[in-house]
């Protein structure tokens, strides 16, 4: 049985081909401003070698895609998660557009969730606005373990990014600012995920999960182990390949 998950995300598009239980290929490309055509070209590049024999789309552009089947990126999140993490129950998705928290139970099925889709706050994309206002090194962000942390008090973009810019003007060190922006974001998305439960673990995934600080601050505000996966940008599509193979 091959089945292919296809995570169509509003930065990056995943796909995860299935056979069996074991992945035979994965990719993750910028998604554009075609996330049809951006979902097809990936299709397109495995389809004659593995032949899907059924295709599961999620994600952002989901609505889009007129081939396949659908289901909505909670369900494949939880169901991809439950795939790395049985045991666990909470998982936080930190990605471009919207943060979202989940709570599976032990078959990996959705109990409840909240997502934050109204406001770029505790997003991916502001990370990265802030991220490129400091004109670091992707290899400097980890630096900011060590730092001491100055208060960034406000979590709106275009705000915390003019405090940012009035921080450096007074001469705060740069990594005590970018310590101070995950602690920030860390409080935060720490009391996104208590409107859920008082986890004893997370699962964290998006691409903020890469961000070894801000995993730091999280275990800090919440008290609990956060937990990485492989590729924490593609668990939905992973999600998304299972659903197709239960077909």
């Amino acid at each position: 049985m091959i089945a292919a998950g296809l995570d169509i995300g509003s930065v990056n598009s995943k796909l995860v081909i299935l056979e069996d239980d074991k992945p035979v290929f994965k990719k993750t490309v910028p998604t554009r401003f075609d996330p049809v055509s951006t979902g097809r070209e990936l299709l397109e590049q495995v389809h004659r070698e593995y032949e899907p024999q059924e295709i599961v789309v999620t994600g952002y552009g989901r609505v889009s895609f007129p081939e396949s089947r659908i289901i909505t990126e909670i369900t494949c999140q939880a169901k991809g998660c439950h795939y790395f993490y049985p045991e666990i129950s909470y998982i936080l998705d930190l990605g471009g557009q919207d943060a979202k928290v989940i709570k599976k139970n032990s078959q990996g099925k959705v109990v409840s969730f909240v997502m934050n889709d109204k406001c770029a706050a505790g997003t991916g994309r502001f990370l990265d606005v802030i991220l490129k206002g400091l004109d670091l090194a992707p290899s400097d962000i980890n630096l900011a373990l060590e730092a001491e942390p100055v208060t960034i008090n406000s979590m709106c973009t275009v705000f915390a990014e003019s405090e940012v810019i009035t921080l450096l003007a007074k001469g705060t060190p740069k990594l005590s600012v970018l310590a101070g922006l995950f602690k920030s974001t860390a409080t935060r998305l720490a009391c996104f995920i208590e409107t859920q439960g008082q986890p004893d673990a997370v699962i964290f995934t998006g691409g903020g999960a890469y961000y070894r600080p801000l995993i730091h601050q999280l275990e800090k505000q919440l008290s609990s182990k956060v937990v990485v996966p492989p590729e924490p940008e593609l668990t939905a599509a992973y999600g998304a390949a299972l659903s197709a193979k239960m077909k």
